[in-house]
């Protein structure tokens, strides 16, 4: 059962950050190739290591730790595989209808697309802490790509409408620029 009654169950305002930095494009083809090298640097630690997907936390301590997988490599490989670990306990904690630790877990993923695997942008990260700060959101982050695009946040439905307007001025005033905000549901 989803936490209660209906009217506790939380929205998705998406936020519009109208920017698609072109980064993006030469960007992705280099993180590709970039958790490619640290897979093979991880399956020299523990053979049965074909995919980033195949590796634990306790994997990418254990290569740390002996520095064979250190720098950018290090920083991909840990935002891999600690999203799949943080989408799994999402899921978990959708059932069990837990909006603090779904947000919790949004925030760390954030965190972890901006600073471990860098495709976040100043725009998205203005929007991101925008709706952290705000009264009744649970948690944001960047949604797609990255480089641009938008952030999906995880808000009390009786606050929705007040961080709508909060972004729309908000990221006006720092950016200079427009963001289109809708709220949904979640599915």
């Amino acid at each position: 059962s989803m936490g209660g009654e209906g009217g506790d169950m939380p929205v998705l305002v998406v936020a519009n950050s109208n920017v698609k930095h072109s980064l993006g494009d030469s960007e992705y083809p280099v993180r590709v190739q970039q958790c490619k090298d640290a897979t093979s640097i991880l399956s020299n630690v523990n053979q049965s290591i074909q995919s980033l997907r195949d590796a634990t936390m306790e994997d990418i301590e254990t290569a740390s730790s002996t520095a064979v997988l250190e720098g950018v490599l290090l920083q991909r490989a840990r935002h891999v595989v600690s999203e799949n670990k943080r989408t799994v306990e999402t899921a978990n904690a959708l059932e069990r209808g837990d909006w603090a630790t779904v947000g919790k877990l949004m925030n760390e993923s954030h965190a972890s697309m901006k600073d471990d695997y860098e495709v976040s942008c100043p725009e998205i990260d203005v929007l991101v802490e925008l709706a952290q700060s705000y009264k009744g959101v649970y948690g944001s982050r960047l949604t797609g790509g990255g480089f641009g695009g938008c952030t999906v946040t995880l808000v009390k439905r009786d606050c929705a409408q007040g961080l709508i307007d909060h972004l729309n001025k908000e990221y006006m005033a720092k950016t200079g620029k427009k963001c289109d905000c809708f709220e949904t549901e979640p599915g």
